[in-house]
Formats: structure tokens, C-alpha cells, sequence
């Protein structure tokens, strides 16, 4: 009995020369099929499908329909166009469901993106998600490269703890007890951790304390808010990088999230040129991104605009007068007069030195006492994508600015005491993940670039 080899159809098209021709196995599931007599498969392995010509008469019995998983043993051979495969052997794995086929996705017509969101379970198989989770891997991988070639320590820090890092917003509260029992009170004494806890809303407190000993470290995980935020760049549920960087100044984060962001995008360029491809026809046809991969060429070749909070105040209120008051955070109407009228040239902007009233407890304060030593970096369409600052290295200075800002003092207790190693200057940043996986692909909605979103009034 012959041995047939299984190739994979992204091999197949990459290699089609080299074993044109040849008896092989390919496996799949069924994209479309026609006149009974030609199939379309695909494996996941590319957007592009392989032609499949099957004799009519000998396969007759098999009940092939859309979306049924195949194996194929035939001959790679060419046909005017390209390539195709004559089917000697198909095997079928089990049958499908045909009502259940009619009303999904996985018809061969367009779907929009609220409609594949319905259905998260099936839009692995759309080429749309295929495209933007190839991405996704590829930043994501890429990230742990770039990192591990600067000598950075990967950490994993907690997804439960005590901490809000933060100091603001709302957080997953997690308990063992019975909350839906009336007559109990309460007490934290009682629950599993012995006091209160929460899911994560930033692994940076704990990075720090790995800093001090490694000197150059980051972690990238799931972080969870519970803020009631219903907008297309939010998520109750999503990824972030944060490095933490030991004699490092506000100049040099600066340096190393422009360069990081640069190496993601050239990289996507350089290696995801199917994917992209994809997406940049599909947004010209469904969405307002026209020009995605000139826009992210763009990102790559010139400099980022740098200004400061002060200035920035000032031109959005010269745009609009009183549109914004001294000492507000930058929120998406102000941002859209930035790019749009402001710096209308599709690059990024940093905005440095936010006053320390609309920032954390632990960035370093500048000379005026008002304002911190931090950054934004904001997107054109997305907004903030990372965010940072030096961190406070006095012990004096960091115990008075949580005192006023009545935060728990003895739940970071261990954190404050690390300035007692001395008052190492050290800095660090916070990198949306998802949303600059959003910019990259050209989705409007965050939702639609992650597996399975989380968001107020749905979870999976």
C-alpha cells in the first residue's frame, strides 16, 4: 500500500512546483461546492481555498455540503488558472447539520461584523477572523521577541490580588461566599484569601518589585475593568504589555514603546503581507479605513509629534474655545480635533507631562508640583495606546501622595517599602494590546479582534 504525504494548503500553494503532480493528502473542511462536481476546501492554513474535482459518479453516495471536514488523497495537478487536486479517495468525517448550516455565517455570502459576533463560536472559519488572528499571533509573538532580544525578564504577575494599581476605576470584586444569602453579612475574614480581592487591573506594582532584583522585566497578560464603558475601544476583558525598566528616564520609554511599535508594524508588513492584503480590500469595501497599508507604512517612517499637556489645552481651545478646562483628561472629542484638524497627517501623538490629578498614585512629580513626569501615546481613530511615566522613588514622597489620596496604605505597604533599597530611578509603560491590534487590522471595533470578547451585558 502506498504511503501518500499530507501537506498543509498554505505548503501546497507555497511549493505547488515542487510537488506538482503528486498523489497527496490534504485535509480540510468544504468552503463551497458546485455542480457536484467541484469543491473548494481549506485547513486555516491560508485565506486561500484549494479546488477539488471530484468524479461524479464515484462519489455520488457522500453527501458533501458546505462546511463538512474532508481528508483527500488525489493528484496535484494544473489547470488553466493555477492548481487543483483530482480526488481518488474522500473520506468524511461524520455529516453535517444542513438547517444549522443555512443559518450561519459559514454561508458563502457577506456577513457583517454584528452578525459574526453572534456567532463566536463559528467565525474562526470567516477569512475576515482568520486574517486578524494570524495578526494578532504574530504581534503577540513578536512582542516576546523584541523584548527577549533587549534582555527583558518575562514575569507573571497575578490575576487575583488586593491591589487597584490604578487607583481609580471600578474592579471585578471575587468572593467564595454566598452573597445571595440575605440574612449573612459579609466578612472578608471569612472568605477564602482572608480579605478583600479582586481580579487585576495591572500586574505593574508587582513588576517593580521584580525589577528591583532583574533590573529589566516585563509582564503581558489578561487585565479586567468593571467600568460600565459601552464604546468601540473598550472591553471589560483585554490584554496589556508593561514593561518596567530599572535607571530608565520618561526620554528613554519614550525611545523604546516608538521603536517596539515600529518592529511590530514592519514586522506585520515584512510577514503578514496575505493577511493584510485581505484586509486592506476588505476595508475599502465595508469600512472607512482606505488606505491601511499605506497607513501603517506611514507609522513606520516618520517622527511622532511630541508636545506637552499645557500646549495641547491651549490649541484644542484656540480649535473650540472652553472646550476643555486645565487639569481634564483628554477624552475622544478632543482627540478627534487633534488629528483631524489639529495634526491631520494619520501619526501618532505624545502627549507628556499630565497633571497629577487625572493620574496614578506612583508617577514621579515634576518641579511645578503639578504635573508628572508622564506620557500618552495616542493613535489616529484609536486613541491611547500606551501609556507611562517615571515611577516615584522617594519613600517620603510616595507614603504623602497616597496618604492624600486616601489609598489603603497597608495592602501596598510592601510596595512603598521598596524605596527603602534606595531611590533607583526607574520608569515604565502600560501597551493596550487589542487596540493596537485594532489600529493595525483597521477594525473600528475593539470587539471585532479579539476570540471572545468580553464587554458590559456579554460574556461568553
Amino acid at each position: 500500500m502506498y504511503k501518500y504525504k499530507f501537506y498543509n494548503i498554505k505548503y501546497i500553494n507555497k511549493n505547488k512546483k515542487k510537488i506538482l503532480n503528486k498523489i497527496i493528502i490534504i485535509k480540510g473542511w468544504v468552503k463551497f461546492f458546485r455542480n457536484n462536481y467541484f469543491l473548494e476546501i481549506n485547513d486555516g492554513s491560508t485565506i486561500n481555498n484549494l479546488q477539488v474535482i471530484i468524479n461524479n459518479k464515484k462519489f455520488l453516495k457522500k453527501k458533501i455540503r458546505i462546511g463538512i471536514p474532508l481528508k483527500i488523497i488525489g493528484k496535484l495537478i494544473k489547470n488553466k488558472n493555477d492548481i487543483e487536486v483530482y480526488a481518488y479517495k474522500i473520506k468524511m468525517y461524520g455529516n453535517i447539520d444542513k438547517e444549522f448550516i443555512n443559518k450561519s455565517i459559514l454561508q458563502n455570502k457577506f456577513h457583517s461584523r454584528s452578525k459574526l459576533r453572534q456567532q463566536l463560536n463559528l467565525r474562526f472559519r470567516t477569512n475576515l477572523f482568520n486574517c486578524i488572528i494570524k495578526i494578532r499571533h504574530f504581534l503577540f509573538i513578536n512582542i516576546h521577541n523584541y523584548l527577549n532580544l533587549k534582555e527583558f525578564i518575562y514575569i507573571n504577575t497575578p490575576i487575583i490580588n488586593k491591589n487597584n494599581a490604578e487607583g481609580a476605576g471600578e474592579v471585578f470584586k471575587i468572593t467564595t461566599l454566598n452573597l445571595l444569602d440575605k440574612k449573612s453579612k459579609f466578612n472578608c475574614k471569612k472568605d477564602l484569601f482572608k480579605c478583600k480581592a479582586n481580579l487585576t487591573v495591572s500586574g505593574q506594582l508587582e513588576l517593580e518589585s521584580a525589577m528591583y532584583g532583574l533590573g529589566k522585566v516585563y509582564t503581558f497578560g489578561p487585565v479586567f475593568r468593571a467600568d460600565n464603558s459601552n464604546t468601540k475601544k473598550h472591553l471589560s476583558e483585554f490584554w496589556m504589555l508593561e514593561p518596567e525598566i530599572m535607571f530608565y528616564k520618561l526620554k528613554d520609554i519614550i525611545k523604546l514603546s516608538v521603536n517596539l511599535i515600529k518592529y511590530l508594524i514592519k514586522g506585520t508588513l515584512k510577514n503578514c503581507k496575505e493577511e493584510l492584503n485581505y484586509l486592506d480590500e476588505y476595508n475599502k469595501r465595508y469600512n472607512n479605513c482606505k488606505n491601511l497599508i499605506n497607513r501603517l507604512k506611514n507609522i513606520i517612517k516618520k517622527k511622532y509629534i511630541k508636545i506637552s499637556y499645557n500646549k495641547t489645552i491651549k490649541l484644542l481651545n484656540n480649535i473650540k474655545r472652553n472646550i476643555i478646562n486645565w487639569g481634564d483628561d483628554i477624552g475622544s472629542e478632543h482627540e478627534k480635533i487633534l488629528f483631524n484638524i489639529v495634526f491631520p497627517y494619520e501619526i501618532p501623538i505624545i502627549i507628556y507631562n499630565y497633571p497629577k490629578k487625572i493620574k496614578p498614585f506612583y508617577m514621579k512629580l515634576n518641579k511645578d508640583k503639578k504635573t508628572t513626569k508622564s506620557i500618552d501615546i495616542l493613535f489616529p481613530y484609536i486613541g491611547e495606546i500606551i501609556g507611562g511615566s517615571e515611577r516615584e522613588t522617594s519613600y517620603n514622597k510616595l507614603l504623602d501622595r497616597i496618604k492624600k489620596l486616601k489609598i489603603n496604605i497597608k495592602n501596598i505597604m510592601w510596595y512603598i517599602n521598596l524605596r527603602k533599597l534606595g531611590e533607583i530611578p526607574h520608569s515604565g509603560f502600560g501597551l493596550g494590546f487589542d487596540r493596537l491590534v485594532q489600529y493595525i487590522t483597521g477594525m473600528n471595533n475593539i470587539r471585532d479582534i479579539i476570540p471572545y470578547p468580553i464587554y458590559p451585558g456579554h460574556i461568553f
